[in-house]
């Protein structure tokens, strides 16, 4: 399954360079949602203010810096021009200055490079901002707005003092944050053997992967909200906060290695024990090092297999594959399985001949294993298996 990475590898490395706030002509940040984490991982500095003042006429304003909440700006003031922003639909100087209100708070993120790259933030409205100065001590030099932008209300909407709450606890450390109290909290492991994703507007502290961005439209299962954190550290300080962990593509094994340390494993075990749950998507086999099981109760065998798109569903696996999507044989994507199950298994999917395990479920103590070979390795082939992995998170909440 690994010589689909090598070409993708190189091209990703190549492309993955750029900043968070680029300089571009054009809209950013609408190829897709970003999390409020990387946002916040972006910043060299974030700045909690107050609208000091707005001129309508001029179209210029001033904000009072009244908190450093990361980094040392340096600054008392920030002085605003809205005057070189972007007349289209949506966005122009006007629209921003009829926006901002004296007295206001306002959240300015940036990053100092050579110059600033700003996105600001007020009561359910973004807009960017750009400084020209190499000085980190930059109050009475103007920064220029660019635009309004709409499409990071995917990231946040709402009131400022709200999203300030927000910062600072995300900025603490803490997992989940906002999340209600019937909310699923799911920790996903990824990006150790994935790539992140990619877009026109290149981003600097990019970890999210196409497995990681998939699972977040899901938003909702059996009326319960979920709440998203991914995580490369396969210590996974944060699971015993979780109700479900998902194990993303070649994070347990991968080019032949097997990637988990005997705490981690004993970690995992003792999740599902107490009635946590574990998504295992396709992990890397071959005859001489098939993957290792430590991390589950119980003995699988990982065995090396053709990819494949074909499967065939089990009546146990029927309600799986049509809720809340119905899912067909030759519409998603497998690779390496899963052999020498347990009788008291559930066997939801095999490979046609049924030899090999595609989806099944074990329980262990309170919780639950659900181990799948699913491979997720690129955009194309994770948006085909988009679907079924909706499917499996309804399938899990189900089982809390």
């Amino acid at each position: 399954m690994d010589w689909t990475h090598n070409l993708t590898a190189a091209m990703l490395a190549l492309c993955l360079i750029g900043l968070l706030f680029a300089p571009v002509e054009t809209d950013a940040f609408i190829e897709r949602e970003y999390t409020i984490r990387e946002v916040l991982d972006a910043c060299t500095n974030i700045v909690f203010g107050e609208v000091k003042s707005v001129d309508k006429r001029r179209l210029r304003g001033v904000v009072t810096v009244r908190e450093d909440v990361k980094g040392e700006c340096g600054m008392k003031e920030i002085n605003m021009n809205f005057a070189t922003g972007h007349y289209k639909r949506g966005t122009s100087p006007e629209k921003l200055a009829n926006i901002l209100k004296p007295g206001m708070p306002i959240i300015v993120f940036y990053r100092q490079h050579y110059g600033i790259d700003s996105m600001c933030f007020v009561d359910n409205t973004w807009f960017q901002m750009r400084g020209y100065t190499t000085s980190r001590r930059t109050t009475g030099s103007w920064w220029s707005f660019t635009h309004i932008d709409a499409m990071m209300s995917r990231t946040f909407d709402g009131k400022t003092k709200a999203f300030q709450k927000i910062v600072r606890e995300m900025l603490a450390g803490k997992m989940w944050v906002g999340a209600p109290e019937n909310a699923v909290k799911l920790l996903v492991l990824t990006g150790n053997s994935t790539h992140p994703t990619w877009s026109q507007v290149q981003v600097y502290t990019n970890t999210a992967t196409y497995e990681y961005q998939a699972l977040r439209a899901t938003k909702e299962a059996g009326k319960r909200p979920i709440f998203y954190e991914s995580t490369q550290d396969r210590k996974l300080a944060n699971l015993n906060e979780a109700d479900i962990l998902w194990v993303g593509y070649e994070e347990i094994s991968s080019y032949g290695r097997y990637l988990l340390s005997p705490e981690t494993e004993k970690k995992i075990r003792d999740f599902v024990k107490k009635g946590g749950i574990v998504i295992v998507t396709g992990q890397d086999s071959s005859e001489a090092n098939p993957c290792g099981t430590g991390w589950l109760q119980g003995k699988l065998k990982g065995v090396e297999s053709p990819p494949t798109q074909h499967f065939a569903v089990t009546e146990k696996g029927n309600s799986l594959f049509s809720t809340p999507n119905k899912i067909e044989s030759g519409t998603i994507f497998i690779d390496d399985a899963w052999k020498e199950w347990n009788r008291r298994d559930e066997i939801l999917a095999t490979t046609p001949d049924g030899n090999e395990l595609v989806v099944g479920a074990r329980k262990h103590g309170k919780g639950l294993y659900i181990i799948t070979s699913l491979r997720n390795d690129s955009q194309y082939t994770t948006t085909m298996n988009k679907a079924l992995m909706a499917n499996l998170l309804h399938y899990a909440v189900g089982r809390l």
